[in-house]
């Protein structure tokens, strides 16, 4: 893989059709702010995106939905369930790598449960094409919606892009990075209004076990292995009030990079606090799937 805040409110959010509570939401204010130093964060428009990244339990409820009864676009692979041994095109085998999410039954009849302590953690080996599928699904209610079409048209292939109808989406790199770094400084933010890591601080992350209180705590250099549930830093904020935007697990964005690959941002569970930082990015190709890359959404304000 390559690599190269106003204290944000929240809002009250009109009733939705959705998995989630709209205490799982936080508001990412400020519409029309300045783009970083690096280029990145200038967002025109007012958004929500999730508190955590979407986990295993509700991707589980997900595959229950949409490929119980087959599943023709590889929502759910086999690494999810069983130990597998393979490059995962990062360099290396790897052999240390959890499962997440088991398969029982057969064609016409499939269950899917998740690990046993693994159901709150943020899901893992999910491809880009995966994270838009289940936006769509969000899209659409979270119900047994289409998985197809709705706030992305998954029939262009490596040119998807987001449609300007989406009521929820994966966020763009421009959307991840101001909820994880922005806070202007009449507001209690730094010098130029974005922090070094997110959460609200230019402090290096210190490592920690599930739990912590301390304000920058973050789940890194753990190995592939140590992938914690979300949420287990609770005072480790961005300034949006997001949580685990640094480390745990890689988070897609919708932004292509290279053509066809997608931006990932935040870091993850077996790499170390330097991919934290604002200025560091990485990238995948859009259909392949790692064991420490996941996503959130992001949705639309209702008027």
């Amino acid at each position: 893989m390559m690599y190269r805040s106003v204290a944000l409110m929240f809002a009250l959010l009109l009733p939705r059709s959705s998995l989630l509570a709209d205490e799982e939401w936080v508001t990412v204010s400020m519409p029309g702010n300045h783009a970083d130093q690096t280029g990145y964060g200038g967002v025109s428009c007012e958004f929500q995106i999730m508190k955590c990244e979407v986990t295993v339990r509700e991707y589980a409820k997900f595959l229950n939905r949409v490929a119980a009864h087959s599943d023709p676009h590889e929502l759910w692979v086999t690494a999810m369930g069983e130990h597998v041994i393979t490059d995962l095109g990062q360099g290396g085998i790897r052999k240390d790598v959890p499962q997440c999410i088991g398969r029982e039954g057969q064609p016409g009849a499939w269950k899917y449960s998740p690990v046993p302590e693994r159901e709150d953690c943020p899901v893992f080996f999910v491809s880009f094409f995966s994270a838009l599928r289940y936006a769509n699904w969000m899209h659409h209610g979270g119900r047994n919606g289409d998985t197809e079409f709705g706030a992305y048209d998954l029939s262009r292939g490596m040119t998807v892009s987001r449609s300007t109808e989406a009521k929820v989406w994966l966020p763009s790199e421009n959307e991840w990075y101001k909820a994880a770094y922005f806070q202007p400084e009449e507001r209690g933010g730094p010098k130029g209004s974005y922090w070094k890591f997110p959460f609200c601080t230019h402090d290096q992350p210190v490592k920690a076990d599930p739990g912590s209180e301390q304000n920058h705590a973050a789940c890194f250099s753990r190995g592939f292995d140590g992938i914690v549930p979300v949420g287990s830093y609770p005072n480790a904020k961005s300034p949006s009030g997001a949580l685990d935007m640094g480390g745990n697990v890689w988070e897609w964005t919708d932004t292509t990079v290279f053509q066809s690959k997608r931006v990932l941002r935040g870091g993850s569970a077996p790499h170390n606090l330097e991919k934290m930082r604002s200025n560091v990015r990485s990238n995948a190709s859009p259909d392949r799937w790692y064991p420490d890359t996941g996503f959130r959404l992001a949705r639309r304000i209702e008027n």
